[in-house]
């Protein structure tokens, strides 16, 4: 089956289904219509994953996001879902924020995570890391492995310089699910034992028998047998949402178990930080056939030449070969868009908001989107769609950046019209703007002076600033 629509149509539909088109009695944007913890919860189920980001010269990527699409927004809101067990961290895109429900989709992939060859070397420090968290509760990876064994080279670090084991086996134990992020803090994340976050009603839709979240290298440690039943130390007080219970105890600096050694070296470990999701085997085809319909959710409109294509690391073969069975379901339609070589698909019940697209005249409001934004994960969509050319400079030499460190899309109505490149002064409270630059060629202009001025202010006062400083245009 196939659609063929303009590219103005395609551009807006795809707006409307990101939450940021506007189309007067006909569409509201999602920030008129969601607001507050449970308005922010709808819209992360709509989105299905928002990108997690620590850079912070305004707020972060992910609040940004979420700013644009939830009325009244706060950083809190989110801090808030991750408190009542509503919401986790997981590799999606890229690290992301996920619904809470999606969990027992997610499950097989972390057992599979479970068997990498990297665990052999640090079972030690992470058995070190459970124990941490099991006598003290949420900690943060500052607080742990101090004491520990070192990783020399690895990742950003030369050759000659170690950072701490710790760091890895957190890495491992939550890409395993032994371990959540419990809450954040700024940028700094505070993880617990999966027993301890993942919510009971949660924990009995996992698949197979997992009555007992407990990690097994924390269960040989503790003394617990295969049924759950504790032969160690006595434990007390279930916590607030999660499936298992807890020691009191603190939670910051405690008693720690110094490994042997002087903090030893180890090398030769392959345990680079994870970027991207872990592919699985041929026997785990249910848990890719989710992720390909949750990928195509959270996108809505996508091609067969994105390396991201289902989250999963497929060979341009097998791409061809699962959208055209999902055509052949009559799940998905294949998308011509006039004047783009590129095709695209798209769920079958989409069609009939992609034919009707054409028609919507949006109202002209101005938005800033994070570099990280939803609506921006596929470069080249951008382009054909929206003739925009992005890329983000802030791994850019500082020489060779063409519009800024941290310089976000300005979206225009349906249209992207430039790029913002600001810098919060906090000590001051003021919005520094170290570039404006717009791209205004057959844009309508009319109230676009005073559109954005109003979102520049509005931008400022969200993040408590009363000023706003331009230091540069075009």
């Amino acid at each position: 089956m196939r659609v063929r629509v303009s590219k103005a149509a395609a551009r807006r539909f795809l707006l409307y289904a990101q939450g940021l088109l506007e189309v007067p009695g006909v569409i509201q944007p999602w920030a008129k219509e969601l607001r507050g913890r449970s308005g922010l919860l709808r819209a992360l189920e709509r989105l299905e994953a928002v990108q997690l980001d620590p850079i912070a010269v305004v707020e972060r990527n992910h609040h940004l996001v979420l700013r644009n699409r939830v009325g009244g927004y706060r950083p809190e809101h989110l801090d808030g879902l991750f408190a009542a067990g509503q919401v986790f961290e997981y590799l999606a895109n890229a690290r992301c924020v996920l619904p809470m429900r999606d969990l027992p989709d997610f499950w097989p992939i972390m057992l599979a995570a479970r068997q990498l060859p990297a665990r052999a070397a640090l079972a030690d420090v992470m058995t070190d890391v459970l124990r941490r968290l099991y006598r003290e509760g949420p900690l943060p990876p500052r607080a742990l492995g101090n004491d520990g064994p070192r990783l020399l080279g690895l990742g950003y670090n030369p050759p000659d310089k170690a950072s701490k084991a710790s760091g890895r086996a957190i890495d491992l134990l939550w890409l395993g699910g032994e371990v959540f992020v419990a809450r954040r803090e700024g940028n700094e994340k505070w993880y617990d034992l999966a027993e301890q976050v993942i919510p009971r009603n949660v924990a009995a839709d996992l698949p197979g028998d997992f009555s007992n979240l407990r990690s097994p290298l924390l269960r040989a440690h503790a003394g617990v047998g295969a049924g759950g039943q504790e032969t160690g130390p006595e434990r007390a007080g279930d916590s607030a949402h999660g499936a298992g219970a807890r020691e009191e105890g603190g939670g910051g600096e405690g008693e720690r178990r110094a490994l042997p050694g002087d903090s030893p070296v180890l090398t030769g470990v392959d345990v680079s930080r994870p970027w991207s999701t872990p592919d699985v085997g041929a026997g785990q085809a249910e848990w890719q056939r989710f992720l390909l319909d949750k990928y195509m959710r959270a996108y809505r409109l996508v091609d067969l030449g994105d390396f991201r294509f289902g989250w999963q690391s497929y060979p341009s073969a097998r791409r061809r070969a699962l959208a055209a069975e999902k055509v052949a379901k009559g799940e998905w339609v294949e998308v011509e868009v006039d004047g783009v070589r590129r095709r695209y698909f798209a769920l079958a019940e989409d069609r009939p908001c992609l034919e009707a697209a054409g028609d919507w005249e949006p109202r002209r409001t101005v938005r800033f989107l994070a570099p990280l934004d939803n609506l921006l994960w596929r470069r080249e969509r951008l382009q054909d769609l929206f003739d925009f050319d992005y890329t983000w400079e802030v791994y850019t030499p500082a020489a060779k950046r063409r519009f800024g460190y941290y310089a976000m899309p300005i979206l225009y109505g349906d249209r992207l019209i430039g790029r913002l490149d600001p810098k919060l002064d906090r000590e001051n409270g003021v919005l520094v703007v170290n570039r404006l630059q717009l791209e205004l060629d057959g844009v309508d202009r009319r109230g676009l002076e005073t559109s954005l001025e109003k979102a520049l202010y509005a931008f400022a006062r969200w993040h408590g600033a009363e000023d706003v400083r331009i230091l540069q245009r075009g």
